[in-house]
């Protein structure tokens, strides 16, 4: 589909938007729970692992898309990019205005503070990943997609908790995340050891996100200062939450959905190739 439609993106006006747009779709279930504070980006404070999830599927999208409909080029990229990066400038501005009335009389307490430093930790560090997704082929971005992915099922477990008789699905959604790991994998093949040796790295990412992403959020929402004592935390906090966590049956799926997509697409290649 977003194939059929390249042509429609390939102005710079359009790039601009689709980053913007991007952006609305990511953040949209926290417009829904904002209206309470009127602040619609989630705040550190309360809701750092919030934060961290629009990030992640913002990345996510924008990441498919450029490589998609752009094919990985620098320009298209970068357009999309500046279109994200104004509409998190904007969600940024909005939020702490909304919690921080006195800001342009120079008064910000120092949950805000914090905030932004969170926010400006997460920005970079998604900017980095979003460009590595987009550049790389796909043999090195595999993992990088594996690191981002789980934020899509918890960003789906959060629709679910909005919708009225969602809630239920909510524990099959975590499974969105893996699903979308295995596509990427499946896309990537088996038939070379290198691939094999990226879908064992890729799974192995899988396993420790969640337990990383818990463990961030934390660290967001604590009172830690210093390189030295936040880089502890993540990494107890990391550890800790890594023995609770079940990891079987997201392997199982990414595997499932990896290699029914490799089967599906090496006989699509071999009918195509006899038509020819």
């Amino acid at each position: 589909m977003l194939r059929s439609t390249a042509g429609v993106w390939q102005s710079w006006w359009m790039q601009l938007v689709a980053g913007l747009l991007i952006v609305a779709f990511a953040v949209l279930p926290w417009l829904w729970i904002g209206y309470e504070d009127q602040a619609i980006l989630p705040y550190a404070s309360n809701d750092a692992l919030g934060l961290l999830l629009v990030f992640s599927m913002a990345t996510l999208l924008s990441a498919f898309f450029a490589r998609r409909v752009g094919y990985g080029g620098t320009k298209f990229a970068v357009v999309t990019d500046v279109g994200m990066v104004l509409g998190f400038i904007a969600l940024a501005f909005q939020a702490t205005y909304a919690l921080e009335p006195g800001l342009f009389d120079g008064e910000i307490s120092a949950d805000s503070v914090r905030h932004l430093y969170f926010l400006g930790t997460l920005f970079a560090v998604f900017q980095a990943l979003y460009y590595l997704i987009v550049k790389l082929k796909l043999i090195a971005a595999a993992p990088l997609f594996a690191l981002i992915a789980v934020g899509f099922s918890y960003w789906l477990q959060v629709v679910a908790s909005l919708v009225s008789g969602a809630q239920s699905y909510a524990q099959y959604l975590w499974y969105a995340g893996p699903v979308v790991l295995g596509l990427v994998l499946g896309v990537l093949g088996f038939l070379k050891a290198a691939n094999l040796l990226i879908w064992i790295l890729s799974l192995v990412i899988q396993w420790i996100t969640p337990a990383l992403f818990e463990s961030v959020a934390a660290v967001g929402q604590g009172t830690e200062r210093g390189v030295g004592s936040i880089l502890g935390a993540l990494v107890s906090g990391t550890s800790d939450a890594l023995v609770k966590q079940e990891w079987q049956i997201p392997v199982l799926v990414s595997l499932a959905t990896a290699m029914l997509t490799s089967v599906v697409l090496l006989i699509a290649r071999k009918v195509r190739g006899r038509r020819y």
